[in-house]
């Protein structure tokens, strides 16, 4: 088949663009959502990061990982696992940053 030239100047265009899959694949719904300015920034540039801007897909990774966070929860409320302590969580944190931690110091027997 020919390539389609352009009705104005008889020339055929040299970027012919063509979409033949949907814009929005899946079954997709539409939402609205109020954001202060600073964090629609974030989810922004977190998009354009890991989604190529596409924030959509940001909120669906994050929303995935929030329901096995909540699964963990129960997991570990049914059989009594208590939860982390404040300064695990900032243990924890701070190791995944790459800062060391403070050593504590042991007595001189």
């Amino acid at each position: 088949m020919p390539e389609p030239t352009s009705p104005a100047t008889g020339t055929r265009p040299h970027g012919l663009l063509c979409y033949s899959a949907s814009m929005r694949p899946g079954k997709t719904r539409t939402t609205s959502f109020s954001l202060d300015e600073a964090t629609l920034k974030n989810l922004k540039a977190l998009a354009a990061r890991r989604h190529k801007g596409n924030v959509s897909a940001l909120l669906a990774e994050i929303a995935s990982r929030e329901a096995k966070f909540a699964a963990a929860e129960a997991f570990f409320d049914k059989y009594g696992i208590p939860p982390l302590t404040e300064e695990t969580l900032e243990r924890i944190e701070a190791e995944w940053r790459g800062e060391a931690s403070k050593k504590r110091r042991r007595r001189a027997a």
